[in-house]
Order: structure tokens, then sequence, then C-alpha cells
């Protein structure tokens, strides 16, 4: 891999099996679209915009499994942590848009993808890790 792959690591663990192994998925979905992104041609673009719907349709998900685990276990910061995954939804539609209409390069919005990804585990979510700890 190189620098702009996604590199999972045990410290970005939450300590919850379905959400890590949630998380795993997305860093191996953001790798997908790095891998994407090295194509050229016009059928890797499209190939491309099936893996970004695939990647915001499985954070979606993501993002309910989520906040149903912090409802459940009563996690004070569950409004702030539901409207930042709120924003990240409507930032990437915009940027599939203005892929779309070829204002921006793929390349842009996976990099988006990978900071996003690993600066929310690292910091949003590892915040709730210890409320679901008693799961």
């Amino acid at each position: 891999m190189e620098e702009n792959s996604v590199f999972w690591d045990d410290a970005y663990s939450v300590g919850f099996d379905t959400i890590d192994e949630q998380h795993k998925e997305l860093v191996r979905m953001t790798n997908l679209l790095f891998e994407g992104c090295k194509q050229g041609s016009t059928s890797a673009d499209v190939a491309l915009m099936k893996t970004i719907r695939s990647a915001v349709e499985y954070a979606q998900t993501h993002f309910y499994t989520e906040e149903k685990y912090m409802k459940q276990v009563n996690y004070p910061d569950l409004p702030a942590h539901k409207e930042e995954h709120t924003t990240f939804v409507s930032t990437v539609l915009q940027a599939v848009k203005e892929f779309e209409e070829g204002k921006s390069e793929p390349i842009a919005l996976a990099r988006f993808l990978k900071q996003w990804l690993l600066n929310h585990i690292a910091g949003s979510d590892k915040k709730y890790a210890p409320y679901l700890a008693g799961l």
C-alpha cells in the first residue's frame, strides 16, 4: 500500500466487535476508492462511482448501528455525534455531485474519506467506547 492507503491499527479499536468490523470495512472501501483513482478510463470512473455509492450506503448503515448502540447505553454526546454523521453524509453527497458534474477529482473525495474516517474513529468514536464496554 502507499501514501494514499488507509492502514487499520488496533489503536482505532473501540473494543466492540460489531463496530470494529464495520470500521475495518469502511477502511477497506476507502482503499478501494484509492485503487479506483489509479485507473484512468471512463470504465474506471463508472466503477469508482459504484464504489463511492456503496461506501456511502455502508457508512449510513454503520452510523445507524453506532447510534443504536449509543442510544441503548444512553451515551450523553449522542446528539453531537449524530450531527457529525449527518454532516459527513451531506459533505460526501455534495462531493459525489461535484465529481459527477466534472467539478472535482475522485482522489479529493478519497482523501477526504481517509482523513474523516481516521479522525472520527480516533476522536469521536473512542469517546463512546467506555459506554459500550458493558454491552
